[in-house]
Formats: structure tokens, sequence, C-alpha cells
């Protein structure tokens, strides 16, 4: 079937990523995903990668499925587009007890202080977490430490963090791993179908090469952590639905105040899709904050930070006594801004009603046992930065992009600071059932390998920062999931 597979691409004119083969000779049907890949592409790629096949295939999938669909049916934009089946078989809320479980997160935990000793520690624990997840991949079965792969005349298999990338004058790309033994150079030849691969600084990586007698080792592919290829939906029994938002900013001059009376007004009223929402997530930045970035104060409407929260608390308040609140900080809040990020301290805390639960960033959630990592997302500006393709209009490629590594802050020392931690809680250990994310003032519903993926959008017009950097926010979007079937919808307001 390999040499099949091979030849198919062949005549199209392009090329097959090694991972992308080996998960497509593991489908009952190896070449329908790849067709249904290559038929929707508007121009032939030059290498075929396993994230492109991987998507096609849940498209495939989706499309088939019959008694229970994958996560993310449909992505609507206004109310009168919301599919009849979600529009059907939402359930009202009211009457039934909230769930909510707070998992994990940093809050309470905190003991660093910033020593070499802590920073040592930390990327140890790193390392160790992902080595073992890369372990578990069979392309790294019998991995070696460095030291004795650099030993070695053969095909190696070695697993380590980045600790440097560089690009010779012919193009070639040589990646600088190590791990606890050694550092190797790896080099990833221009013209090999893994030039495409981008790779960023302190993820840790699985390479499987050859080793010459100068110490150099030859990549054939790359391996990251990545979650499971094949995974469905662990939804709940009932239709319970969860909205979601980030990026409040209320107290800036540019917050939407009008937008925010309507989606208040529309889940407080008679409409069958808001009356089943039980849960509202909001992942970070519910405030402008104080002395953020210079001259804000010129920005903002309400200059006391006290003064921003108990705005919010009283927005807060106006909603339905159903909806049970579940809120996170991001950058612009007030705790501490290197990540992981603990809960909202007691003083903040007190100026809300009961109903809201307050979790660090990130957090992992259980909602009525669906589990839902919470991010607030500052890491994409550090991805964004460094992988080719990526963008602030497309945060859910950002998001996939952390998955595979299976870390949300994978780049240190970069825009996103981070607090070295005895463990690193910025690993995606456990794969959750729904993703989500804000920052980047966007909005998107995506799925990836059976994980519900929600880029949550804002609440705040542009600012002058934004228009001076030509981004274009999108607010005063809501997206809601089904918690039963990953069903996503948008609302606009």
């Amino acid at each position: 079937m390999r040499e099949e597979l091979l030849a198919f691409v062949s005549r199209r004119g392009t090329l097959l990523e090694p991972d992308a083969i080996d998960f497509l000779l593991g489908q009952q049907d190896p070449i329908a995903p790849l067709r249904a890949f290559l038929e929707k592409c508007s121009e032939m790629p030059f290498v075929v990668t396993l994230h492109d096949v991987v998507d096609a295939g849940t498209i495939a999938r989706q499309a088939a499925a019959r008694a229970r669909p994958l996560p993310v049916e449909a992505v609507v934009t206004a109310q009168v587009s919301v599919p009849a089946s979600f529009r059907r078989e939402g359930e009202p809320a009211g009457g039934r007890d909230a769930d909510v479980r707070i998992l994990r997160d940093i809050t309470g935990r905190s003991t660093c202080e910033g020593t070499i000793e802590d920073f040592t520690r930390y990327f140890r624990h790193r390392f160790h977490v992902l080595r073992n997840l890369l372990l578990a991949r069979r392309e790294l079965a019998g991995a070696q430490d460095i030291a004795k792969a650099r030993k070695s005349t053969r095909e190696v298999r070695i697993i380590g963090m980045v600790a440097d990338v560089r690009t010779t004058k012919n193009g070639h790309r040589i990646l600088e791993l190590e791990d606890e033994s050694e550092t190797v150079p790896v080099l990833v030849p221009s013209d090999s179908q893994l030039a495409a691969e981008s790779v960023v600084m302190d993820e840790v990586v699985g390479v499987v090469g050859t080793a010459n007698d100068r110490g150099l080792v030859i990549a054939q592919s790359l391996v990251r952590p990545d979650i499971p290829t094949a995974r469905p939906f662990h939804g709940t029994k009932e239709h319970v639905r969860a909205a979601f938002m980030s990026d409040i900013h209320v107290g800036s001059r540019t917050f939407l105040e009008d937008k925010w009376s309507k989606v208040s007004a529309w889940l407080g009223g008679d409409d069958e899709v808001a009356r089943s929402i039980r849960y509202l997530v909001v992942s970070g930045d519910v405030v402008d904050g104080i002395g953020v970035y210079p001259r804000q104060d010129e920005e903002l409407a309400i200059d006391d930070i006290y003064g921003q929260y108990e705005a919010l608390a009283t927005m807060m308040a106006a909603l339905p006594d159903r909806i049970a609140v579940v809120m996170s900080p991001g950058n612009h809040d007030a705790v501490r801004p290197a990540e992981p990020q603990p809960a909202f301290p007691t003083s903040i805390q007190k100026l809300f009603d009961s109903n809201i639960t307050f979790a660090g960033n990130p957090c992992l959630l259980g909602i009525e046992g669906v589990r839902i990592l919470s991010y607030h997302g500052r890491s994409m500006d550090d991805l964004v930065s460094a992988v080719p393709g990526l963008s602030y209009h497309r945060p859910i490629d950002a998001m996939k992009a952390m998955l595979r590594m299976r870390h949300l802050a994978p780049i240190y020392g970069g825009k996103t600071p981070i607090a070295p931690e005895a463990e690193d809680h910025l690993i995606v250990s456990e794969v959750p059932d729904l993703f989500a994310t804000g920052h980047v003032h966007s909005v998107g519903v995506d799925a990836y390998r059976g994980v519900v993926l929600v880029n949550s959008s804002t609440w705040q017009a542009q600012t002058p920062y934004q228009k001076m950097r030509n981004i274009d926010p999108m607010p005063a979007r809501l997206p809601i999931v089904d918690l039963a079937t990953g069903q996503a919808i948008i609302r606009e307001f």
C-alpha cells in the first residue's frame, strides 16, 4: 500500500511527509483523506504534511458519521444560520445544578523564587515529561541518549530540547538538540521533505536520522509528542451548552458597551439557544488593567483597577442566574504577568457574586465530566513571530501547533514571561476534550484529532496600537459548544 500512496502523490506532482505516510497506512482507506485534501487545494502543495491529511480525514469522517458527529459540525455567524439540529436539541439550562471542578492550575501552589536552581528544575521537568510522551511513539522505540547516539554511524533515534536553530548559506537548517547527557547538531537538508517543517526554540522533539563520523545527525524524520490520532469526543449525556468569552477589556475607552448590552439581553431573553446555555468560560483579559503598556492611561475610561473590576462584577451580576461563570486572568489582569498565573486575589474575588468560579491561567476544568483546557493565549505572540504561516487572523492554527508540541508556551525568553515552577504547568500532559483560548481578538472554532478548539472573541473595538499594527479584531462574537456532541456555533452581536 505504501507504493500505491507514493505513486498516487507522484502522479499529482507532490510529496508526502513521512509522518503522513505512517498515519495514512493506519487508515482503513489510506488514499481517501489524501484525495480529499488535494481536491480542495487551489494549488498543488510541494509537500503534504501529517497536519493536512489528519484535517482532511476529520472532514471525511464528519460527512460519513451516522450516530455521533465529530466535534464542530458547523460554524455560523448569525442567529438565523444556527443549524436546526443545534436549536432543536437544546435543553433549557435552568433547574440543574452546576458541576464545575478545577482539576489543575497553579493557584496556591507556586513555589518558585527565580533562582538558577528553579530554572534548572523547571526545564528538567519539561524535558522528562515530554520525553516520556515521545517514547510512547512507535517511531522512537529504542531511542538513545544523545551521548550514545553520537558514537553511532547507523540510524539513530534521539530526543532532545531545541537549543538553537540556524540556517546555513546553502539553505540547510541546523538544529542543536540537547538532553541531560550531551548536545548534537541535527542537519535538515534543504531538499528534504522536512525542509518545510518549522521548529521553535525550547520545544522537545524526536529525531530519526543517520549519524556520521563528524558527530552530525542527518534527519530523516521529526517526531512531536502530539495527541493520539484517533480519539472520540467524550461528551455529556444531555445537551449541556457552554459559551466562551475572553478579552472583555472593561475600563477601556474602546470597550463595546452596546455590544455587551446586546449579548447580555440575549442571554436573558427567550431565544431557545440562549436558554440552553448553562456555563460561561471567560479566558482572561477581563479588564483593561492599569500600566500594562506605555500611555495606557490616555485610553482608559476607568482609571482605577478596582473600579474596572467593580464595573465587570456589575455586568456579570446582570447575567441570568442559571449561568455558572468560570473566570481566569490574562496578561492585562491584576495578577502576576508570568505564566502560569494564579486566580484573582481575594480582594478582587469578593467583588463578584458567588456563581463565579475563579481559576488560574492555564487551568484544566471539569464541567459535567468534560475536560476543558482554558488558556488565555499570550504565547501566540511568540508563535506567530517564530512560525512562518501563522497569523493573528488564524489563531486556530497556533492552537493546533500547541497540541502537536504538547505545550502551551514552548518558546522561553520571548514575549511570554514564564515562571520557573517546580513543575511545568504549561505542558499539555492530559489530552482535553475542549481547548479554549483568547488573546488575539479574533474568533474561531474547529477540531483537531477529536479535541474541540475554541478561540474566543473580544468585546473591545480596534485600539490605536492594533491600528498601528494593522490588526483588525473580530469583536462581539460568542462561540457556543454543545458539550454532548462537541458541535459548535458562533453567534454574532
